[in-house]
């Protein structure tokens, strides 16, 4: 009768590991694939707010522009008479936009900040805009767009 006893405290207590490793397992596996997904969605999401501005702001010209020290990518509108700019940047660690007239000077502190980022850094070449953006964690994303309408200045 004794063997029997510690035969099921045995199994019991194999059983009790099991469950207690299989749940630590799961918990680093679930940890893992939030953590890729988080990575992935920052990197989507600014390319999101590239492709956004470009194909929002088509019909304007893009340029790239040297302002305050900063590279800027800025597209320029006409409405109803009105010239205005907006404008992408990076400025203390977070991806800003600023939309403003064209006769207010540009102040980096007044953009909105929209994301984390380290660099970003926009080329234009004829109508093909290419913007290398350094994430926090190093990671670079190259993000194209393809301007249509407006088009690039010269």
């Amino acid at each position: 009768m004794r063997i029997q006893n510690v035969f099921i405290f045995l199994l019991l207590a194999i059983f009790a590991i099991s469950a207690i490793f299989l749940t630590a397992l799961s918990a680093q596996v679930y940890r893992d694939t939030v953590d890729t997904s988080n990575r992935n969605n920052e990197a989507r999401v600014v390319s999101a707010i590239v492709r956004g501005a470009a194909q929002g702001e088509d019909a304007g010209i893009a340029s790239i522009r040297e302002e305050r020290g900063l590279k800027v990518l800025t597209f320029t509108n006409d409405y109803d008479g009105e010239i205005y700019l907006h404008r992408l940047y990076c400025e203390d660690g977070y991806l800003r936009e600023s939309l403003t007239s064209e006769d207010r000077d540009f102040d980096e502190e007044t953009g909105e900040p929209l994301i984390a980022l380290s660099a970003f850094e926009p080329e234009l070449s004829g109508n093909l805009l290419t913007v290398k953006a350094t994430l926090p964690d190093g990671r670079e994303e190259m993000i194209y767009a393809y301007l249509r309408a407006g088009g690039a200045a010269e």
